[in-house]
């Protein structure tokens, strides 16, 4: 996996199947002390940026590292997925048009649906004594709150994570470009259903600030395929992460139980240190020439994130999770006009999963072989927990 391509030293290639968790923090490490700005020859070509100055500082450049080439390496689709996919001045228009599912507010506003689904989560397995946390919780938990944004039922909720599973293992793939086409051909029917029958919901009050935006159903249906299936397993990645090293580590479960005020800060330092997208492409809008290494306009440019979470310039003992480190400037939702525009909402489910977790079942710990994304999943970029089985 780490072929040498002189003169640039180790590439890094996110479809290797020998990408494991394990393999791939070995990998970034070399990277950061050996090549920070590594070059690879597979899928079209790409430079990948390792280090954690060069990684935010190209992110925060939506200029000069632009979005609009895609988010995957090769591409999976000729399709372009907003707001991701588009820099200013378009950008903004597919912000606003989110703004009701994705700001501060917004989160806020669902915590109450948040915590009645997290209750009635766990009280379906607290009282057998164990459980398997990602099909008990992590997993149902933020599919369960997109339903309920987008006013869908059950057969809905089972359909959008049959699709999420698809595409994950066919991101790379020509399968994987019907799975887009099959499913934003559904949005698009859903589209005309609730402008006849308009509700109280995320998708309706899309349509009516859309009616003075214009922006046409195709791309809408492309906005609404990346949202949710980041959406939901984007975040149960993260839970699913957080909880296996709670499962794993009593000690901090203990201490988040004697200070519930900690969990926020925990939940940021377990995201740094397994980082649930470990990266996201750009493409050269000019030539630049970073740590020495010129490239030119037009190259794609791999952005690390997992990697820079790890890195030894910025967070002592990088490679330890630290529940109360502070400061904590990590990029586990990325940095500049695309990081995540739903981490309010990530964050909210994650910490109040968490919090009633510890209280309702203190002490839980694994109990059988816990499965990880190895490789890593979803074109090499998705990290987290497959199954968790725990007992308490």
């Amino acid at each position: 996996m780490t072929e040498q391509t002189d003169p640039h030293g180790p590439a890094y290639d996110p479809h290797a199947r020998d990408l494991s968790p394990e393999r791939a923090y070995e990998l970034y490490e070399g990277l950061r002390a050996q090549c920070p700005v590594a070059r690879g020859e597979k899928h079209g070509g790409y430079w990948t940026l390792s280090r954690y100055e060069d990684v935010r500082a190209a992110a925060m450049d939506h200029g000069t590292y632009s979005s609009t080439g895609g988010v995957y390496v090769p591409a999976v689709s000729d399709n372009r997925f907003p707001p991701i996919d588009y820099d200013p001045p378009e950008h903004e228009k597919f912000r606003k048009l989110i703004a009701p599912l994705t700001s501060a507010a917004a989160a806020r506003r669902m915590e109450p649906q948040i915590q009645a689904t997290v209750d009635r989560l766990i009280a379906a397995f607290h009282g057998s004594g164990e459980a398997e946390l990602v099909e008990g919780l992590a997993l149902p938990l933020p599919l369960d709150v997109i339903t309920q944004l987008y006013d869908l039922g059950p057969r809905q909720a089972d359909e959008i994570r049959e699709y999420s599973l698809d595409f994950l293992e066919h991101a790379s793939d020509e399968q994987g470009r019907k799975v887009i086409d099959r499913v934003c051909a559904y949005w698009v029917r859903l589209f005309e259903q609730r402008r006849k029958e308009p509700g109280n919901d995320f998708i309706s009050q899309l349509l009516t600030i859309n009616d003075e935006l214009g922006v046409n159903d195709g791309t809408l249906a492309n906005m609404m395929f990346i949202l949710t299936y980041a959406g939901h397993d984007s975040t149960a990645l993260g839970l699913s992460n957080v909880l296996l090293h709670l499962a794993e580590h009593p000690q901090a479960q203990q201490r988040l139980i004697d200070e519930p005020k900690l969990i926020p800060t925990a939940i940021d330092e377990i995201l740094r240190y397994e980082t649930p997208l470990h990266w996201f492409p750009r493409q050269l809008t000019a030539d630049a020439c970073v740590a020495g290494q010129q490239m030119s306009a037009g190259d794609r440019v791999i952005l690390l994130f997992a990697s820079a979470n790890r890195d030894a310039r910025v967070f002592e003992n990088p490679d330890e999770v630290v529940i109360d480190r502070k400061p904590n400037k990590h990029l586990a939702f990325g940095a500049g006009i695309h990081s995540c525009p739903g981490m309010p909402l990530a964050k909210a489910e994650i910490r109040i999963a968490v919090q009633t977790l510890l209280e309702r079942i203190p002490g839980f710990r694994i109990n059988g072989e816990v499965e990880r994304t190895a490789p890593l999943e979803g074109g090499g970029r998705h990290l987290g927990v497959r199954r968790l089985p725990v007992t308490w």
